[in-house]
């Protein structure tokens, strides 16, 4: 498994190459993941060294924005559900791909996508069947040719994603209690991942009932075999998106 020592992205490659060019920092920190009990969220740290930045681009107004995400990436396990916590949103495919390495997944599953964007963009890039069951492959694809925006895509074209279920807006949410609420995770085809990133929570999307947004996170979590979840530094403070993730998930441990 992968991910076990940090390291630095410095050259204009996944998320670093984005405004490559134009910035004075040219590289980007993925910190190591470590294991982390769901009674003892309150053991998640934010990154407070000022060298490793998580993500950094410019905003449309030409303004620098600089990022950081968490100290630590989390594997969070409890019963029989595991959650992976991440900043920036492309490790998900590594870890979707570790998952199925370790038979939590398999094939064809089913992405319940809850985001303030739909991370569908298509780079044309692909991973060929035989090198998806090679981890080593796996990391190097997610850490040197995806970035936040075109993961999902190849992982469907590859065959790990059949149906993509997107959660981005009050009709996506209320569609989704009218459907999928009341029934069974047998309605879909094999497994299902719950992918989540915490920025559907930002303050900007606070006229998007919370009440409403959790109650459908809460029942994917229950309906999914896997679940990988993003803090994306770049659109939500991070302050905030861990303050969600404890109120979120807090509940199948102790408060």
């Amino acid at each position: 498994m992968f991910y076990k020592k940090w390291f630095f992205i410095d050259k204009p490659i996944w998320n670093n190459e984005f405004s490559f060019e134009k910035r004075t920092n040219k590289r980007l920190y993925v910190p190591e993941i470590i294991d982390l009990d769901i009674n003892d969220l309150d053991q998640i740290r934010l990154q407070d060294d000022k060298e490793k930045i998580a993500f950094e681009d410019f905003w449309f107004d030409d303004k620098l924005s600089t990022n950081y995400g968490l100290k630590n990436f989390y594997r969070i396990k409890f019963n029989w559900k595991e959650i992976v916590l991440f900043d920036n949103h492309n490790h998900a495919f590594y870890f979707w791909y570790e998952a199925r390495n370790r038979w939590i997944i398999g094939d064809n599953n089913t992405l319940i996508h809850i985001d303030e964007h739909a991370d569908t963009r298509d780079n044309n890039k692909i991973i060929l069947k035989p090198d998806s069951f090679d981890l080593e492959k796996i990391f190097t694809f997610t850490n040197e040719v995806l970035n936040v925006g075109d993961y999902i895509i190849p992982a469907q074209k590859e065959g790990l994603i059949w149906d993509i279920i997107q959660i981005r807006n009050t009709i996506n949410l209320e569609d989704y209690v009218e459907r999928y609420y009341w029934n069974s995770k047998t309605l879909y085809k094999n497994w299902v991942i719950l992918n989540l990133d915490l920025d559907f929570f930002q303050k900007e999307l606070d006229f998007i009932d919370y009440d409403l947004k959790k109650k459908v996170v809460l029942d994917a979590f229950e309906k999914a075999d896997f679940i990988t979840v993003c803090t994306s530094p770049f659109f939500i403070e991070q302050d905030l998106a861990i303050k969600v993730f404890k109120d979120l998930f807090w509940v199948f441990g102790k408060k």
